[in-house]
């Protein structure tokens, strides 16, 4: 993906299908929520966020291939940053900890703008602009969806075996300060 490219939602998920081919509609549906919802329900306190931020960093091997950012949002404001890559280019959790708690405090959206985001996802597959095959298994996860009121999910066991996320929410204008404390 070119730097700076704009995407609408469709053209976002195709993006993570490309990367991602094994993507269920949980990985999916975790991508609108994160991309709406941000990441604020992860974080119950500073030192505990920090304290399970390095003790997953430290676990991880570096990985110098892939992709550090990842856009969560069609504007490209919110990313995902790859814990495994950003330890094999730049590996400083210190510079981490500011920059992902700033990201999680900085607002989320509603679930109303979630459920919005979602039942967009579903029109587009009604179209036939993407996934159009799987409509049915699609009507069905919708439904569990409204009747748990649109919760947080984990990604799917495929997706976790297969692809081995480990990764942060990170705003793009926190990613400037990141860059800032690579420079000294």
């Amino acid at each position: 993906m070119r730097p700076g490219k704009l995407l609408d939602q469709v053209g976002l998920i195709q993006l993570h299908l490309s990367w991602y081919p094994l993507m269920e509609l949980r990985d999916i549906y975790k991508l609108l929520y994160q991309g709406v919802m941000g990441a604020e329900h992860l974080v119950s306190s500073p030192e505990e966020f920090t304290r399970k931020l390095t003790s997953e960093f430290d676990r991880l091997l570096p990985d110098p291939y892939g992709r550090l950012l990842e856009p969560v949002r069609a504007d490209q404001s919110l990313l995902r940053l790859n814990l495994r890559i950003y330890k094999s280019q730049l590996g400083k959790i210190e510079a981490l900890v500011s920059p992902l708690l700033e990201t999680a405090h900085s607002g989320t959206g509603n679930p109303g703008e979630l459920r919005s985001a979602w039942m967009g996802f579903v029109g587009s597959c009604e179209q036939g602009l993407i996934l159009g095959e799987k409509i049915t298994e699609i009507h069905q996860f919708t439904s569990w969806l409204e009747k748990s009121d649109f919760p947080p999910v984990h990604h799917s066991e495929v997706y976790r075996r297969q692809y081995q996320p480990a990764y942060r929410l990170i705003s793009s204008q926190s990613i400037g300060q990141l860059e800032l404390s690579f420079a000294s």
